[in-house]
């Protein structure tokens, strides 16, 4: 029987995630995400046929955000 351990030296975060996980990190609606994807502001990949966001994806949005939250102009 095979345990279920985190392999070793992994990273415990996630690597990518569901459209409505990524709607609660942001506080934003799921058609808020669909739409930011079908835009080009967020990248997405397919994964067996559900739609994820990679992580780093989610990371450079957010600098994006807080960047022009900074410089709003």
């Amino acid at each position: 029987m095979t345990e279920n351990r985190p392999m070793a030296g992994a990273n415990h975060l996630k690597q990518y995630y569901r459209v409505d996980e990524v709607a609660e990190y942001f506080a934003i609606s799921v058609r808020t995400v669909y739409r930011l994807i079908d835009e080009g502001e967020l990248k997405r990949t397919k994964i067996r046929g559900c739609l994820r966001v990679p992580r780093p994806e989610i990371e450079r949005y957010e600098k994006e955000l807080e960047k022009e939250m900074e410089d709003p102009d």
